[in-house]
């Protein structure tokens, strides 16, 4: 890594570093130039030992009162002689300790070879953000585990309740039989953003279609049905002539713009929820079958 490299996801910026104290980026001007207290929360990926420059950077972050989660890559390769797994993986956790200077410290073991620490890692990062940060990282992160597969689900519903309402508020395309209207244009990037919140691009929902899960192939032909302008339309003139039109029926002949408003939240906010159902579906019987 020669500079800082940004990427964004989900509102979220990741920033990958270059070296701290090396002839590039000396010690004396890296903090400033970098910004680094600008940053929420720090990741440290090794498989080695600390250097001396590495020693002093995460003195300083700790000083700024910074958090910095400390990840020992490649843990499916640790092995001695005579050592367990269990004192070798203790011994990499005094010596981080040692180094950093303090013994409170969160050392997350990980394998990208076996999958080993991902899960820790994904809520360890989670239970360090806050708000609405913390929502984008539930909706944005892979899921290793059935529970933060639940985690994403919440985060992912009131994404849809937010969506419903604009979706309402911004009324484009008049809904047969309602006299409501809704931004389709909202719902099918809603839906899209729900795909990827799941991992369910094009090509794995092709892929899917032809799985052995009963279930994952009913629910792909269901997102990919309804993932265009057009599938939106009719899965929102079915919700808008269903049982909500029953329900709010008594409202119709006092229809004004409140009144249009909740019901076009109404038929969003059923329609979106059953997509993300769908989604959900198919993820879950897919990492129920991986674990």
């Amino acid at each position: 890594t020669k500079e800082l490299k940004w990427h964004d996801s989900k509102g979220l910026k990741f920033g990958d570093l270059p070296g701290y104290g090396t002839t590039n980026f000396p010690k004396e001007t890296y903090f400033n130039k970098f910004d680094i207290l600008q940053f929420d929360l720090f990741l440290c990926v090794t498989n080695g030992k600390f250097h001396q420059a590495d020693t002093e950077f995460f003195q300083y972050l700790k000083k700024a009162g910074k958090v910095c989660i400390y990840v020992v890559n490649w843990h499916d390769s640790f092995w001695q002689k005579d050592v367990s797994i269990e004192e070798l993986d203790q011994l990499k956790r005094d010596d981080i300790a040692k180094q950093v200077g303090h013994n409170e410290v969160d050392v997350i073991f990980t394998s990208c070879k076996d999958g080993t620490g991902l899960d820790e890692l994904n809520e360890t990062i989670r239970n360090n953000l806050d708000g609405a940060k913390r929502e984008r990282w539930e909706r944005g992160a892979k899921a290793y585990s059935l529970q933060f597969l639940k985690e994403k689900k919440t985060a992912c519903e009131k994404y849809v309740a937010l969506t419903a309402w604009l979706a309402a508020a911004n009324g484009i395309n008049p809904i047969p039989g309602v006299d409501v209207a809704v931004d389709i244009s909202l719902i099918v990037k809603l839906f899209k953003d729900i795909r990827d919140d799941y991992g369910l691009s094009e090509s794995s929902l092709t892929k899917l279609k032809d799985s052995t899960i009963p279930l994952v192939a009913q629910s792909v032909n269901y997102v990919v049905r309804y993932a265009t302008s057009g599938g939106v339309a009719i899965i929102i003139k079915n919700y808008a002539t269903g049982e909500i039109t029953k329900s709010i029926a008594k409202y119709i002949p006092f229809v004004g713009q409140a009144i249009a408003a909740t019901i076009g939240y109404l038929i969003v906010a059923n329609a979106g929820t059953a997509y993300l159902d769908k989604c959900h579906q198919i993820a879950e019987e897919i990492l129920k079958n991986n674990l």
